[in-house]
C-alpha cells in the first residue's frame, strides 16, 4: 500500500468520524427542541465549528500520518540495513516520500472517477434537502442534509479511490 492510499484511508476516516459525530450532535440538539436550536442562526454556526473541527482534524491526521510512516520506513531500512547513518536513512526516507507522492496519470484518473462519484452523492443530497422544504419540513433540516450529504460525500469520495487504487480503472 503507497502513502497515496493511506493518506486517503486516514483522511475519509476522520471526515467520516466527523460527519458521524456532527449526525450524533445535530440529532440530539433537534430532539432537545429548545428555542435556540430552531434557529438556522444556531445551526450555521454549529456547522461551520464542525467544518473547522474536521480542517483542523484532518491536518493533524496527516502531520501524525507523516511523522508515523517516516518512523516506519526508518525502523525497515535500519533493520535491512543496519550499517546506514542517521543522515543516510533520512536522505532516502525523502526520496521514498517523494517517490510515493508523485501523482501519474492513473492516480489523476482515479480522483476523477471518485470525484465525480463524490459529488453525484452531494447532488443527491441537495436535490433531497428541496424535497424535504417542499414537504413542508424545516429549513434546519435542509441545512443539515446538504452538510450531511456533502461531508459524507467527501468521504465516500476517498473510499472509492480506495476500490479503485486496488481494483484498478477502465479508462472507457
Amino acid at each position: 500500500m503507497n502513502f497515496h492510499e493511506k493518506k486517503t484511508i486516514v483522511t475519509s476516516i476522520v471526515g467520516l468520524l466527523i460527519s458521524l459525530s456532527y449526525l450524533l450532535y445535530a440529532i440530539i440538539k433537534y430532539n432537545e427542541g429548545s428555542a435556540e436550536s430552531l434557529t438556522l442562526k444556531f445551526w450555521a454556526a454549529r456547522i461551520l465549528i464542525f467544518i473547522g473541527i474536521g480542517v483542523v482534524a484532518i491536518v493533524i491526521a496527516i502531520i501524525f500520518l507523516h511523522i508515523f510512516y517516516s518512523i516506519y520506513l526508518a525502523i525497515k531500512l535500519k533493520q535491512e540495513n543496519e550499517a546506514l547513518s542517521d543522515k543516510e536513512i533520512e536522505e532516502q526516507i525523502s526520496q521514498m516520500i517523494k517517490t510515493d507522492s508523485i501523482e501519474d496519470e492513473m492516480a489523476k484518473l482515479i480522483e476523477l472517477k471518485a470525484m465525480r462519484i463524490g459529488f453525484a452523492f452531494a447532488g443527491i443530497g441537495f436535490v433531497l434537502s428541496l424535497i424535504a422544504v417542499l414537504l413542508n419540513y424545516s429549513p434546519i433540516i435542509m441545512v443539515n442534509i446538504l452538510f450531511l450529504s456533502f461531508s459524507i460525500g467527501s468521504a465516500l469520495e476517498g473510499f472509492v479511490q480506495l476500490y479503485y487504487y486496488r481494483r484498478g480503472v477502465n479508462h472507457v
